[in-house]
């Protein structure tokens, strides 16, 4: 996940070299400490709690620890992580393997394989996962091919996108809405207007002026 690297391997690398197997409270307890270092960007501060949390068979640890170390390349142990967070359930974990599957990164190749842990994860209700899945049907990914883009299941993740405010979806639906094309939908003005107006809204463009509103002061 190339997107995701951006982390400096030299901070992570001294974070391992920290690692320890004790326990440092409860693994929801550690799990909490972890995301707080995580979010003041203590990543080395936050392998520690994680791991333990990890190794208490916190879902959610393993796959914030995955994330960790797929940024910095570690990519085989975070494929395990991710791993033991999917078979859990967790659908953080499910997305992270699933993208590392599709791309061959830490594990061999598989798009598919990797398509339907992204699913699942989108099946969960996680927000990014759906918003892949819409963008896999769009821009042909993941193995996704024109006549799956046609068809009602394309339709109804592309929806559910929008309803996350994901704009190329709501682009899309605008579109297609408008000329009755691009997906399986017939032409529908009133709809095509609305969600126009959406994508107007978040991009806080003013449709009378063609231009994006000047804030008051």
């Amino acid at each position: 996940m190339q997107w995701m690297k951006c982390f400096p391997k030299s901070l992570v690398v001294a974070g391992l070299l920290f690692w320890t197997t004790a326990v440092l409270a409860g693994p929801d307890e550690d799990y909490q400490a972890g995301v707080k270092s995580f979010r003041d960007g203590d990543v080395v501060g936050a392998m520690t709690p994680l791991r333990s949390a990890s190794l208490a068979g916190h879902a959610k640890a393993q796959a914030l620890l995955a994330e960790i170390l797929d940024r910095t390349d570690f990519d085989e142990d975070a494929v395990a992580l991710y791993r033991q967070s999917a078979a859990q359930g967790e659908p953080e974990g499910m997305f992270g393997l699933g993208v590392m599957v599709a791309a061959g990164e830490g594990t061999k190749k598989d798009v598919l394989a990797g398509r339907e842990w992204i699913l699942k994860a989108a099946s969960k209700g996680l927000v990014l996962a759906v918003n892949v899945v819409a963008q896999a049907y769009l821009r042909g990914e993941l193995g996704f091919g024109e006549a799956d883009r046609n068809s009602p299941e394309a339709l109804a993740w592309i929806k559910q996108a929008a309803s996350n405010e994901y704009l190329p979806a709501i682009d899309a639906l605008a579109a297609a809405y408008s000329t009755g094309s691009g997906l399986a939908v017939e032409v529908d003005r009133t709809q095509a207007e609305q969600y126009q107006a959406l994508a107007n809204r978040i991009r806080n463009i003013d449709p009378g002026k063609g231009k994006k509103k000047q804030r008051r002061m």
